[in-house]
C-alpha cells in the first residue's frame, strides 16, 4: 500500500483516507502508507470530522470546500460525513474514487464517480 499511494501522489492523484477509527490512530496509519509525509501538519492535514458538523449542522459549501480541498485524513467519519465529503470534492471539480467495506459506506460509494465495495 505506501508504493502504491506513492505512485499515485506521483501521477498527480490526490489520495484521501475517510476513516471511522480515531484521529490518532488514523495519523498513525495514514504515515504508515504514505497519505502523510514526515513534514506534513497533522493539525491541517488530518481532522476529527466533527469539525464539519459544528454544532451538529454541516459547513455551507464554501466552507466545507475549503476544508476538504487541503485535508487528506478524515477520522471518526459517520456514513453521512463520507457522503458530505465526496460531495464536496465533486463540487470542486475531482473526480472521486471511494472504496468501502461495509453497509455504512454504500451512500459515498454511490455518489463517487468510481465506487469500489469490498469485503
Amino acid at each position: 500500500v505506501p508504493e502504491s499511494v506513492l505512485s499515485a501522489r506521483g501521477a498527480g492523484i490526490r489520495v484521501v483516507m475517510i476513516t471511522g477509527d480515531y484521529l490518532k490512530t488514523a495519523i498513525a496509519i495514514a504515515h504508515n502508507v504514505n497519505i502523510l509525509q514526515q513534514d506534513d501538519d497533522e493539525a491541517l492535514a488530518a481532522i476529527d470530522c466533527a469539525r464539519l458538523r459544528p454544532g451538529g449542522a454541516y459547513l455551507g459549501h464554501t466552507d466545507m470546500d475549503v476544508l476538504t480541498s487541503s485535508v487528506r485524513v478524515f477520522a471518526r467519519a459517520k456514513p453521512e460525513d463520507k457522503l458530505e465529503i465526496v460531495k464536496s470534492l465533486q463540487r470542486q471539480g475531482a473526480v472521486t474514487a471511494m472504496t468501502g467495506d461495509g453497509v455504512n459506506d454504500a451512500p459515498a460509494l454511490n455518489q463517487a464517480n468510481i465506487g469500489v465495495a469490498m469485503g
